[in-house]
């Protein structure tokens, strides 16, 4: 592994300082007065100067296709004629790149958990709040089905989260290491426990705490998703890094949230909202050329692609679609919950990619589909 450009101890990103990041973290997820879209607005202004600021020339230089160009020389360092790579989630997009750059150096690469290169920047908010809506669903039915203590039935406990998240845009409550619980701060911790359905009972137990007026377990789930430590120090600079990333890779096009908010609620009620308003991309600082397009990596090996049907950040039909493009592609298809899949304890997915690395067999037909 490495820790690409901008990440980690690689010249990371950085943004603001902590306690700056801690209020950027804590902000209105949902803003819905003129007030709050502005100050919105302010806080992502500030987040992208912050990072033209504090990060120097490196801020210019971290789309994919930089860290890409440094992957393949790490791979002629180590004296490999060909690329062998497995990338989950945003290192779906980082091995599809590279693929695109140099498919006459791709040797074994595994991509699960898709992000395809085509979307653009509003059909990754749109994709990613359905996929949070479905798994968001699925935790509620899964607590439903253990004498859930949040509602009996799955619209009940969505609809109790949400007047939770209405209550803590009103009135955060006290939490631990040194911050409260706001809306923002609860809703990383939902999102946390959507990525793996082993948090999804902490998840009820830490909703059942906030809303007996114990914020602390919540906060808790929101600090591991941004790398936080009980010091208020940040182990990762991943929340900054993302978006410094992301806005080089999908410039935005449109500077009104508001409009995609309101299209994205209507086929993501739960999520569309938040989700819709997460990006700075609008007031990023760094200008940027490229444009979401297609990659077929022709004339690479064959590339093994991975995706999880209930999957919250990396939806399913992502992965379906990056199969449809490369030129060469097989595809599993793992059904169940939770955000990727190999190595997390499905010993069908397992042994379809541990057989692709040691052999280059693919699954007969191109297509394998393995039950939770």
């Amino acid at each position: 592994g490495f820790d690409p450009r901008g990440v980690g101890r690689s010249s990371p990103v950085d943004c603001l300082d902590d306690a700056d990041l801690d209020a950027y973290l804590a902000k209105d997820p949902t803003p819905d007065t003129d007030e709050e879209r502005a100050e919105d607005v302010q806080d992502k202004t500030d987040l992208a100067e912050g990072c033209v600021a504090k990060s120097g020339e490196v801020i210019e230089h971290v789309s994919t296709a930089d860290a890409a160009r440094d992957m393949d020389v790490l791979r002629a360092a180590l004296g490999d004629g060909k690329l062998t790579y497995l990338g989950k989630s945003y290192g779906t997009y980082l091995g599809t790149t590279y693929a695109e750059l140099f498919p006459d150096r791709v040797g074994r690469l595994v991509l699960d958990g898709v992000i395809p290169p085509d979307l653009t920047g509003e059909e990754v908010a749109i994709g990613q709040a359905q996929g949070f809506d479905t798994a968001t669903k699925a935790w509620a039915q899964d607590c439903i089905d253990d004498s859930c203590p949040l509602g009996d039935s799955v619209d009940a406990v969505v609809r109790s989260v949400q007047e939770q998240l209405e209550e803590l845009d009103q009135q955060p409550l006290p939490a631990t290491a040194g911050i409260e619980l706001t809306e923002g701060w609860a809703t990383w911790g939902i999102a946390q426990a959507m990525y793996d359905q082993g948090m999804w009972s902490q998840l009820t137990d830490a909703l059942v705490s906030a809303r007996d007026g114990d914020g602390g377990p919540l906060s808790e789930l929101g600090r591991a998703y941004a790398g936080r430590d009980a010091n208020g120090g940040y182990a990762s600079n991943l929340l900054e890094a993302l978006p410094a990333i992301n806005c080089l890779d999908r410039p935005e096009e449109t500077s009104d949230p508001e409009a995609l908010a309101e299209r994205a609620s209507k086929v993501a009620p739960i999520w569309g909202r938040a989700l819709a308003y997460e990006s700075p991309c609008p007031q990023w600082a760094v200008e940027s050329d490229q444009v979401p397009h297609e990659v077929d990596a022709k004339g690479a090996d064959p590339i093994l692609v991975v995706g999880t049907t209930r999957d919250p950040a990396t939806p399913y039909e992502w992965a379906q679609r990056l199969h449809e493009q490369l030129a060469d592609s097989a595809l599993v298809t793992h059904e169940g919950d939770g955000h990727t899949a190999y190595m997390r304890q499905n010993d069908c997915v397992d042994k379809a990619v541990d057989r692709y690395w040691l052999t280059g067999e693919l699954p007969e037909g191109g297509e394998l589909t393995c039950e939770e």
